[in-house]
């Protein structure tokens, strides 16, 4: 990049920690602190704290040393919501044995026509504001278009998205980076958002509704009950993967001047996306309890402690947003985690993204798109903006 480009760089991922920051500043603030330590710090009370991307991912890939089950770990915070075998609360051939029933249901075609059903119009119909020079929120968008696409996988009726989106929302508003378990007031409120999309998930999957991953999952063998939890997961965890991205990918492609060169070179999308994962991080934080007595870079770790691997502030070890860097060989996709437990929803949130950033990219060809108004989120989970408004400013010509 150009001394001009990498200043630009520098304020856009300065913006999208900023964006970070308005989510969960006393989590953030913490972890940051705690990893300017070291790269393997103890933290009386917490637990060892990794920020090193080779170290993470040596214990993303040691499943007889770490578990995402047992004291401390990911498990307490999400088997009282989703029940004892939702995927991402599992560990070992249990774990496993489910993850390859559920392989069928994240094949290319089956999402490339999930999402040639649902985002594509949706992609469209944004395209076509943009080219009318019509001020576009960004974060308006991808919500209608996230929720339609849920609420087609499970079965949920479609004139109800924004519901399901919201209840998604409301459970995940209970979660910060630190919390550790929820309590028994949470957990009503949850149970009582929950009841809803899980009597639709049980009636897509007793009535093997076409296309619907209850449908798919009772094809498999997979119970009900179980089916239940997989659904509630991909619910509760999966919505805002692609409605946070979306708004940040955008400042970031904006800001930094890159949205000009996709507008010219489309094919640079995924590595444009990819370096925009690597920024904003979709797992900002990742759990795992202690099997046995050992030591992680001189530091001792006993058998029943937390690990927290804080992935942000890993992978944000790499600079500034630059897609065309090649991002170092420990760092690939660890913001999807490594191993047994790699999101098993990183292809379609992979897809989504990039059928929302080759649109962007089409409208910025036909002239220059610029940020109108930035609006962060506060304290929530997933962090993002609550308003992102873009322009087309082809008409200036």
């Amino acid at each position: 990049m150009t001394a001009v480009d990498a200043r630009a760089a520098r304020r856009a991922t300065r913006e999208d920690r900023r964006v970070v920051l308005h989510a969960h500043r006393a989590g953030y603030l913490a972890l940051r602190g705690i990893t300017r330590l070291g790269r393997v710090v103890r933290v009386p009370g917490v637990g060892v704290v990794v920020s090193d991307a080779a170290r993470m991912r040596q214990i993303l890939l040691d499943p007889t040393t770490y578990s995402k089950v047992g004291p401390g770990g990911s498990d307490q915070l999400w088997t009282p919501i989703i029940g004892p075998r939702g995927l991402l609360n599992m560990d070992g051939e249990e774990h496993a044995h489910l993850r390859r029933k559920l392989t069928p249901l994240f094949s290319q075609r089956f999402l490339r026509s999930i999402v040639d059903e649902v985002l594509t119009p949706e992609m469209a119909r944004f395209e076509a504001a943009l080219a009318r020079h019509e001020d576009v929120d960004v974060v308006a968008v991808i919500e209608r278009a996230a929720a339609r696409i849920i609420c087609r996988l499970t079965g949920y009726p479609e004139a109800d998205a924004a519901a399901q989106l919201a209840r998604a929302r409301e459970i995940l508003g209970f979660v910060t980076l630190t919390t550790k378990q929820f309590s028994d007031a949470q957990l009503a409120v949850v149970h009582d958002k929950l009841a809803v999309l899980n009597e639709s998930t049980r009636a897509a999957y007793r009535s093997a509704a076409p296309g619907t991953v209850p449908a798919l999952m009772r094809a498999e063998g997979i119970t009900e009950d179980d089916t239940v939890s997989v659904v509630t997961a991909m619910i509760v965890a999966g919505t805002e993967t692609i409605v946070s991205f979306a708004p940040r990918f955008t400042n970031l492609v904006v800001e930094s001047g890159h949205l000009a060169h996709l507008a010219e070179h489309p094919e640079d999308v995924p590595t444009a996306v990819a370096e925009a994962m690597r920024v904003t991080v979709p797992s900002p934080v990742m759990i795992r309890s202690v099997l046995r007595d050992h030591r992680v870079d001189g530091v001792r770790v006993r058998a029943g402690e937390r690990m927290v691997l804080a992935n942000i502030f890993a992978c944000a070890r790499a600079g500034d947003f630059d897609p065309f860097r090649p991002v170092p060989k420990e760092m690939r996709q660890l913001w999807f985690g490594a191993g047994a437990h790699f999101c098993i929803g990183m292809p379609l949130a992979t897809l989504e993204a990039e059928v929302f950033a080759a649109a962007l990219a089409r409208a910025a060809a036909a002239g220059p798109i610029r940020v109108v108004t930035r609006v962060r989120k506060q304290r929530t989970m997933a962090a993002s903006y609550r308003r992102l408004v873009i322009r087309s400013e082809a008409a200036a010509r």
